[in-house]
Parts: C-alpha cells; structure tokens; sequence
C-alpha cells in the first residue's frame, strides 16, 4: 500500500512541477488583465454616469 501511495504523490508532483513555472507566469498576466479591466470599467462607468445626467438634464433645461 505504501508503493502505491508513494507512487501517485510522485505522479501529482511531477504533474505540479510541470506547470509551476506557467502558474506564476499566469498570475503576472491576470493581475494585468484585471487591472486594465479595473480601467476599463472606471471610465465605462463614467461615460454612463455622463450619459445619465445629460439625460436628467434635459428634463430640467428646456432648449428654445
């Protein structure tokens, strides 16, 4: 029983060894991603915060 054991936690280690170098390579990009999806986000909200009060404004301000 122990051969067995020793042998699936050799399996799970060289399969974690394989892709330890790409996990923190993928960690570095989401962290980029996220926060041009942060900006991105910032200046959607702005432009719909814009939008809403031109909107509001219009009610309040007739045009003659």
């Amino acid at each position: 029983m122990k051969r067995v054991w020793q042998g699936r936690v050799t399996r799970a280690a060289a399969r974690y060894g394989e892709h330890a170098q790409t996990a923190t390579v993928c960690c570095n990009a989401c962290r980029t991603c996220v926060q041009t999806n942060l900006i991105a986000l910032g200046i959607a909200a702005a432009a719909g915060a814009g939008a809403w009060l031109m909107r509001i404004g219009r009610r309040f301000v007739k045009t003659a």
